[in-house]
C-alpha cells in the first residue's frame, strides 16, 4: 500500500511539473576523475638556411615624374645586378612603395623644395650570398638597406619532432611518479605547451657598403618546448 501511494505521489509532482514547464532529470553523481600532471621537455638547434634582405634606393627631384623616372632607373639597374648573382624573379617582391613631397623648414615660411620616391625590394636568397647581394646592390646605386633576417625551412619539422619527445619525456617522468602507487597511466587529458626560441640573426643596417657585408653570420637557433600533459589514471 505504501509503495502505491509513493507511485501515485511521484505522479501527481511529475504532472505538476509538466504543467508549470519544469522539467526533472534524474542523474547518478559519477566518481571523482583521478589525473596526475608531468612536465615534458626538449630542446633543438636549428641552423637557418635562408636569408631574407630587404634594400632599395631613395630618390629626390623637382617633379614627381623625375623622381620617379630616376628612382625606376637605378631600381632596375640593382635587380639585375642580383639577379645576375642567381635570385630568381620568384625571390623578389617590393616591400614598400612611397612617394613624398619635400619641404624647407627652416625659413619663415615653409616652402616645397620637391619630391621624394623611396622604393624598396625584399629578396629571399641563401645565406652565403647576403654579402654579394649587398655588394653588388650598393654597386649599383642602392642607397637604402633595412633589415637582414634569417629562416630555417626545418624549423616545422623540428617542432613536431621536439614536440614528440617533449610529451615522451612528460610520460616517462609520471610513469616514474606511480612506481609502487598501483596506479597506470590512461588518456591524456590535456596538454599545454610553452615554446621558447633563441632570438634569430637580425640586422639593421643603413649606409653600408661592400667593407661590412662580410661580418653577416646566420649563426644558429636553439628551440625549446615544456610541455604539461595531464594524464588519467587507472
Amino acid at each position: 500500500m505504501k509503495h502505491e501511494n509513493v507511485i501515485i505521489i511521484l505522479l501527481v509532482l511529475m504532472l505538476a511539473a509538466a504543467a508549470t514547464g519544469v522539467g526533472w532529470v534524474l542523474t547518478r553523481k559519477s566518481s571523482q576523475e583521478r589525473v596526475t600532471t608531468a612536465i615534458g621537455i626538449a630542446q633543438t638547434t636549428i641552423t637557418p638556411d635562408i636569408a631574407v634582405l630587404e634594400f632599395g634606393v631613395q630618390t629626390d627631384a623637382d617633379t614627381v615624374q623625375q623622381a620617379q623616372q630616376a628612382n625606376t632607373a637605378t631600381m632596375n639597374k640593382i635587380i639585375a645586378a642580383v639577379k645576375a648573382l642567381g635570385v630568381k624573379d620568384a625571390d623578389m617582391q617590393t616591400a614598400n612603395y612611397y612617394i613624398n613631397q619635400n619641404f624647407d623648414y627652416s625659413a619663415a615660411q615653409t616652402k616645397p623644395t620637391g619630391w621624394r620616391v623611396s622604393q624598396t625590394n625584399r629578396v629571399r636568397t641563401k645565406p652565403e650570398l647576403v654579402s654579394f647581394i649587398i655588394d653588388a646592390a650598393s654597386n649599383a646605386g642602392s642607397n637604402v638597406f633595412n633589415s637582414i633576417s634569417f629562416e630555417a625551412t626545418g624549423r616545422e619539422a623540428a617542432r613536431a619532432g621536439i614536440m614528440k619527445e617533449a610529451v615522451a619525456n612528460a610520460r616517462a617522468k609520471a610513469e616514474g611518479a606511480l612506481v609502487g602507487t598501483g596506479y597506470t597511466l590512461g588518456d591524456i587529458v590535456s596538454i599545454v605547451e610553452d615554446w621558447s626560441t633563441g632570438s634569430g640573426p637580425y640586422s639593421q643596417y643603413s649606409g653600408m657598403g661592400a667593407d661590412m657585408s662580410g661580418y653577416i653570420q646566420p649563426g644558429s637557433n636553439t628551440l625549446s618546448v615544456a610541455v604539461s600533459v595531464t594524464f588519467e589514471l587507472k
